[in-house]
């Protein structure tokens, strides 16, 4: 038994550490992946849209005002920078990291996040990354937390520091599963608790998570640090999906 389980546990890194097929389409990958050159090219301009640089909300041309915000931004958050909407490629890249153990595409996405202009300029002003903590239960199931995996690997290559003064202390249901914003908001009340204030107390921080739809999870994790007084509070997503399931098609 305890034979089988590391054999599995080998193959199954191989596979993530040297994927043969692209983790979109499945066809054959020649180089060293993730994906195949079609299904990055299409990554590639689902990265080049424009969007609000303070909501990140999808925007018909570079520099248009934007239609959701009217450049506010969101609630209790300076900014908050994508690297795109939720569609494909992005939404089947996402799904398989966060519920089929790939964990090593959420490290993917960071390496992406990096090379875009706002996420750089936003973190030369940063002093520390929050990952948006999963519920103890659900980390044990799924083996990790793909926030946190996001926010180690941008903290890595931006030197920086991720910073844990957050815990889950409600196993919420999952945010898909609540359609509506206020049923999004009443499933997180009171879902974080402040167990270590001073390690934002005063600094420029980013909370970092794998989708925004509504917005409600990062309100819910901005308010609950509030209380710590950081100097400013932004975020930083792999994407961001229409609440109204409409891919921003109608506004």
């Amino acid at each position: 038994m305890l034979l089988r389980r590391a054999t599995t546990l080998f193959r199954d890194v191989v596979e993530l550490l040297y994927p043969t097929a692209c983790a979109v389409c499945e066809e054959h990958v020649d180089d060293a992946g993730p994906l195949c050159p079609a299904c990055l090219s299409g990554l590639e301009r689902r990265e080049d849209e424009a969007a609000c640089p303070a909501c990140a909300k999808p925007l018909a041309a570079h520099g248009d005002p934007c239609p959701y915000c009217e450049g506010d931004g969101e609630p209790n958050l300076e900014k908050v920078v994508r690297l795109g909407v939720y569609a494909e490629p992005i939404r089947h890249l996402v799904y398989r990291a966060k519920y089929h153990g790939r964990w090593a595409l959420a490290e993917f996405f960071a390496d992406r996040l990096s090379r875009q202009a706002a996420v750089v300029g936003l973190l030369s002003q940063t002093d520390c990354l929050v990952p948006v903590p999963l519920h103890r239960r659900r980390q044990v199931a799924r083996g990790y937390n793909q926030a946190d995996v996001l926010a180690r690997r941008l903290a890595k290559a931006h030197r920086l520091k991720v910073v844990r003064p957050l815990v889950r202390v409600r196993n919420t249901d999952p945010q898909v599963v609540a359609k509506s914003r206020a049923k999004r908001e009443q499933n997180l009340r009171a879902a974080f608790g402040l167990v270590a204030p001073a390690a934002v107390a005063g600094r420029h921080v980013v909370i970092v998570d794998d989708v925004t739809t509504t917005g409600a999870t990062l309100q819910s994790v901005a308010r609950a640090l509030k209380p710590a007084k950081p100097a400013s509070l932004s975020a930083i997503v792999v994407a961001i999906a229409d609440p109204k399931g409409r891919d921003f098609e109608v506004i």
